[in-house]
């Protein structure tokens, strides 16, 4: 149990009445029946977003460690503004190792370096 301010309670439905003062039950569909639920089972809702770590997007797109993960990023597209052309946007890729970050990391460790030897 929670002892924190501001967390919300879990609100847990096994087959008892449920009260009608709560304002938002969630729950998750365990065992679909013979009928479909209209607007929750019946229709299947893609993902919004894309994978934005790189060791996520190589494996969603089977990458090996030479190939450019910069060109498999999933782009998401943005509504139109008055007749300016689509633009689309996409996750910065988190741990991508690039020439730039060996760059900085090797400056630090010889920063570190210096420190230590005067």
């Amino acid at each position: 149990k929670e002892r924190r301010s501001g967390v919300g309670m879990r609100k847990s439905v096994w087959g008892c009445i449920v009260d009608s003062q709560l304002s938002v039950l969630v729950l998750v569909v365990v065992r679909q029946g013979d009928g479909e639920i209209p607007g929750q089972t019946d229709t299947t809702q893609p993902r919004r977003l894309g994978p934005k770590k790189v060791g996520k997007i190589r494996k969603l797109f089977n990458l090996s460690k030479l190939d450019d993960v910069r060109q498999y990023v999933v782009h998401r597209p943005l509504p139109e503004k008055d007749g300016r052309k689509a633009r689309t946007k996409a996750p910065k890729i988190q741990r991508h190792v690039t020439p730039a970050r060996n760059q900085r990391k090797k400056k630090v460790q010889a920063q570190k370096k210096h420190r230590t030897h005067k």
